[in-house]
């Protein structure tokens, strides 16, 4: 193993999404494994709400973060970690930092967390142009689902795609235990939504569904766990619910972190996520719940259509509030569909998004990365 240092390109949070959460894991799995590491951190969005959004202070920081992954890899380090974007600004801004590192020679691996990238080259010669040079600049790229990989296949070098599925910061031991033994099946909690207050995560669909499930019947509840990024959406559904006069059965809890967001999801009985967001990949509120044994119902957008199906939950072909209604009816509602969904939402997490497989194949790409440019 190399004694150099390993630079990576990203941000950790605030804010919290996605790609922040994962560069803070990829982080402690690199410093765990006795390697070093310098952060060339972005600093663009402080909120959720800032994300793909240009402004001047953003416009401001580019010279500045120019300079310091200049200065980060002036000393060759063994390899650079470059979480890619495709936001228009953030692209932009993204070749800049991809010609630093071609000036300087630095072995890199593309680490992709979205997709979009053939939207964004079909805007014409000039943006295809771009996305060719920067991805592939990437000695390995990494992409997180096979399904995602079609996507950036045509820009970068053949055979040079690797696979490494998200994985979770550590759940408290209490609650994984709990969970994942066959009496921890939860079929009286909460259905959950756990993500930002969006329109594109789908809040608003899961609480039209939540209102029809509720006037259908008395016996199930909802819970809504997630920073208001949209404060008029948030708002406008917390009203909603306030006039269908099911307040006390659909609760608006917030943001949580930490522990407080595992007791939450170790307590629901199902996850809902009926995002529609164009740039999904493979979101962490999945892999959370498949680690605590919580069947999943979710849209086919992204990588979500590997990851959930009648094993673990039920995939929506779209996110509608009928589909929806009709998945939670069917899971909520079958006691043995349920307990079947929850042991395989277990054993999907232990066969495809467990830490020590993260941990296992990052080695392998640096070390391969290392090896190459020796």
């Amino acid at each position: 193993m190399g004694t150099k240092k390993v630079v990576v390109i990203s941000q950790v949070p605030p804010p919290t999404h996605g790609s922040t959460i994962m560069t803070k894991i990829l982080l402690e799995v690199l410093a765990e494994d006795g390697r070093r590491t310098k952060l060339v951190d972005r600093r663009f969005s402080r909120a959720v709400d800032e994300v793909g959004a240009l402004s001047l202070r953003k416009i401001v920081a580019v010279p500045s973060l120019v300079l310091r992954l200049a200065l980060a890899v002036v000393r060759r380090p063994d390899a650079c970690i470059f979480f890619c974007t495709n936001r228009s600004f953030s692209f932009l801004v993204d070749v800049v930092l991809g010609e630093v590192l071609r000036l300087f020679r630095v072995p890199t691996v593309n680490y992709v967390h979205t997709s979009g990238y053939s939207d964004l080259a079909a805007r014409g010669k000039v943006w295809r142009w771009m996305v060719q040079r920067l991805l592939s600049h990437g000695a390995t790229t990494v992409c997180l689902a096979d399904s995602l990989v079609a996507d950036i296949a045509p820009f970068v070098g053949k055979g040079t795609i690797v696979v490494i599925a998200n994985t979770i910061d550590d759940r408290p031991d209490r609650l994984a235990e709990t969970r994942r033994r066959p009496d921890g099946v939860n079929t009286s909690g909460p259905i959950l939504f756990l993500s930002n207050l969006l329109e594109e995560k789908g809040a608003d669909v899961f609480v039209d569904m939540a209102i029809t499930l509720c006037d259908r019947s008395d016996q199930l509840t909802f819970a809504l766990v997630g920073q208001p990024a949209d404060r008029a959406l948030a708002d406008a559904l917390q009203l909603r619910v306030v006039r269908s006069g099911h307040a006390s059965r659909v609760q608006f809890l917030g943001p949580r972190f930490g522990e407080d967001k595992w007791d939450v999801l170790a307590g629901a009985q199902l996850l809902v996520f009926p995002s529609r967001y164009r740039f999904e990949a493979q979101p962490l509120t999945i892999v959370e719940a498949f680690s605590l044994g919580v069947p999943v119902v979710a849209s086919d957008v992204g990588a979500i259509g590997e990851m959930v199906g009648p094993e673990n939950g039920y995939l929506l072909s779209e996110a509608t509030v009928d589909e929806a209604v009709q998945a939670v009816s069917l899971l909520a509602t079958d006691p043995e569909r349920h307990r079947l969904a929850s042991e395989g939402a277990r054993r999907a997490f232990d066969q495809k998004y467990s830490k020590a497989t993260f941990r296992a194949a990052w080695n392998d790409v640096i070390e391969s990365v290392q090896k190459d440019a020796a």
